[in-house]
């Protein structure tokens, strides 16, 4: 990784591209660790991220791009918001996770139930686990979905890290942001690998 920088700053320097004195390879591995891009597929049930959560953790999951649809016969390719609430009354409603939300709303679980995540959600962990994702359609009305969406999931803050920047999650709880390790996003504390 430091050859591949130090190649490239020595490229980007004889071609004349002003580069930044406090670029570092330690700072630029960082940087790419903050955030884990996940795609998430509306033909599959719950799928695991990579991502280790620990209670009381905060952490953000935000959409990227893409579309998806619960029937590609009847419906529109929507975002990670889901349907509206008109276009939701149409489709048979025997097949949803949360009841709450439209039918093709992205739902998140680490432990326990469901929660929606939609477009964007800053969350405190309630408990420890894998950060799983899915389309809020039920796995047995799969087969006639279609599309799936990318995600960025970053910790904003470990749990027991020192407060800077309060936060509320869904929950009412205040967290706290805080970027500086947000590069252990992708594995348990405990060495563990994530499930299949």
């Amino acid at each position: 990784m430091r050859k591949r920088l130090a190649a490239l700053l020595l490229a980007m320097t004889t071609a004349g591209v002003c580069v930044p004195a406090t670029t570092s390879a330690a700072a630029s591995e960082e940087e790419a660790q903050a955030a884990r891009r996940v795609r998430v597929s509306a033909t599959v049930g719950w799928q695991n991220t990579g991502v280790w959560i620990e209670r009381g953790d905060v952490y953000s999951v935000a959409y990227l791009g893409g579309r998806w649809t619960v029937d590609e016969t009847n419906f529109p390719y929507v975002t990670a918001g889901g349907y509206g609430w008109g276009t939701d009354r149409r489709i048979y409603q025997g097949c949803k996770i949360r009841d709450d939300r439209t039918y093709g709303t992205l739902l998140g679980k680490v432990s326990g139930g469901a929660f929606t995540l939609g477009r964007y959600k800053k969350y405190r962990a309630g408990g420890s686990g894998w950060l799983r994702l899915r389309i809020n359609d039920a796995d047995r009305c799969l087969g006639d979905n279609d599309g799936s969406v990318l995600v960025s999931v970053r910790i904003l803050r470990h749990a027991g890290d020192d407060a800077t920047t309060p936060t509320t999650g869904t929950t009412g709880t205040t967290g706290t942001t805080d970027r500086r390790r947000a590069g252990r996003a992708a594995r348990p504390r405990d060495g563990a690998t994530p499930p299949r």
